[in-house]
């Protein structure tokens, strides 16, 4: 994701490919070297930490974090567990955890050769999903979320055999507490597995682990192509196409919104579409702990379960089904555009959220420390009853940092270019609009500024993904929306 929420920790991936990160530190997380808490954000350049490489994503596991570069390496960092090995050039005993708290290069040998598109970190383990289509899986498998049909540990990555996938190309991963949710590239199909002691595979056998990655039948999303997956600790949620959510899994705090009558869901049933959350349904959702916090296509933002520590940006209670977030609560006044202010990406952590405008302003909201820092870094010896549902912007040039060319960085590895900007540029350097521009003459813009360096700043607007992926990692960088599969 262009954002990732931990446990106490935030990973934002900036728009030039730095990684920003800032909460609490205990398990080495927030990848600056030490660990101790950082209540203001932190920025790792790309060029000095990952070897030159931007970061297109991140993802954050119980004790450790990873992320993707443009190349396709995976990075890896924080408090690993004895089976999880640092790569293979290293001469470190493999017995002992690998307690790193600065990014290591994960050599790519070790998952086949193919680069990484996409990383989930859950609690102890690791999934990682190559351009091949294909699902590596390494650390803890107590409970069956390595997915290789046994309850071992594996000390490096091993592929999961696609004939538990039907031989399909995998799009998508999630992985988090002991389960796992996998979508297939070209008919949007779901497996799930793992831990399943609440229900939260969706296979509806209760109190049993799922040991293979197990088909979540169409028919039980009234045939709906799934889009996008997110886990919880316990808990899952998924989009189809036609922007309609389902949950399954534990509803002890509210959080898969299906109300206060059902306590467990074994299987997974509908939230909602476009009829409660508006025009198109849901883009995208991010489950936590205990909480989950919900996109719609109209770039409104939705929260359901938990609300200890203002997790809902609401005061005091719970949600036992989505309530509409303020809009408002985004509206930033020195915004050059009104679009700048939508919603893009949404982020769930233990006991707090996150959100990244099209603007690249980054929000938060809940308790993100512990002990909680207040926006100066200040540690707060007993918790601030009254910042429960309030939201914090990071200042505008957090994200920046000495030595950057430009005093704000924007969150985020894709912004919309305004559409009465793109056609004014086009008309500016058209031959036909701007005085023989395409002849060498002069254009529309070069009495104020060089042509070339508006060129370059336009460009700079959009980042591609990588052709074929899929609608649930589009949504996750902020790129794009959920589509129908062709006729």
């Amino acid at each position: 994701m262009a954002v990732a929420a931990g446990i106490g920790c935030t990973l934002v991936v900036t728009e030039d490919g730095n990684l920003c990160s800032f909460g609490d530190n205990e398990m080495g997380h927030l990848d600056v070297g030490d660990f101790h808490a950082h209540g203001e954000p932190f920025i790792l350049n790309y060029i000095d930490a990952f070897d030159g490489h931007e970061v297109v994503m991140v993802a954050c596991g119980g004790t450790f974090c990873a992320c993707v570069t443009k190349d396709g390496s995976l990075w890896k960092w924080g408090i690993a567990m004895g089976w999880m090995l640092d790569d293979s050039d290293d001469e470190e005993d493999d017995d002992v955890a690998p307690n790193r708290c600065t990014p290591k290069k994960v050599c790519m040998s070790r998952h086949g050769n193919s680069p990484v598109v996409m990383v989930a970190c859950g609690n102890g383990f690791m999934l990682i999903l190559t351009a091949a289509g294909r699902i590596w899986s390494h650390g803890s498998g107590g409970e069956f979320e390595l997915g290789h049909g046994n309850n071992e540990p594996c000390s490096e990555p091993t592929c999961i055999d696609p004939a538990r996938f039907d031989g399909a190309e995998i799009a998508m991963i999630s992985a988090a507490g002991s389960h796992c949710m996998a979508v297939s590239k070209t008919d949007g199909r779901v497996w799930t597995w793992g831990c399943n002691v609440s229900g939260q595979t969706g296979v509806g056998k209760p109190d049993f682990n799922v040991q293979i990655p197990t088909l979540i039948p169409p028919a039980d999303l009234d045939g709906g192509v799934v889009a996008f997956v997110s886990c919880g600790y316990n808990f899952s949620m998924l989009v189809t196409v036609d922007g309609v959510l389902w949950s399954c899994g534990c509803n002890l705090f509210n959080e898969i919104g299906l109300g206060e009558d059902i306590a467990q869901s074994n299987i997974f049933r509908r939230i909602g579409g476009d009829e409660y959350f508006g025009a198109g349904g849901v883009r995208m959702v991010s489950c936590g702990s205990t909480h989950s916090v919900i996109l719609a296509q109209n770039r409104s933002v939705w929260c359901c379960g938990s609300n200890e520590d203002g997790e809902l940006a609401k005061p005091f209670l719970s949600s036992a089904v989505p309530f509409l977030v303020d809009r408002g609560h985004f509206y930033n006044v020195n915004s050059e555009l009104s679009s700048d202010n939508d919603v893009m990406v949404v982020a769930a952590g233990r006991r707090f959220s996150v959100a990244i405008t099209s603007g690249g302003l980054v929000y938060t909201w809940g308790r993100h420390h512990d002990p909680p820092l207040r926006p100066t870094g200040r540690v707060v010896q007993e918790r601030p009853i009254d910042t429960h549902g309030l939201i914090h912007m990071l200042a505008e040039g957090a994200l920046g940092f000495a030595g950057n060319t430009t005093d704000y960085a924007r969150a985020g590895r894709w912004h919309e270019a305004n559409r009465a900007r793109t056609i004014a540029f086009a008309m500016g350097t058209h031959e036909h609009f701007a005085n023989d521009a395409a002849t060498g003459g002069a254009t529309a813009y070069s009495a104020d500024f060089p042509e070339e360096l508006l060129q370059d700043m336009f460009h700079r607007m959009c980042f591609a993904v990588r052709e074929g992926s899929g609608d649930g990692v589009q949504s996750m960088l902020g790129v794009g929306t959920a589509r129908r599969p062709p006729p």
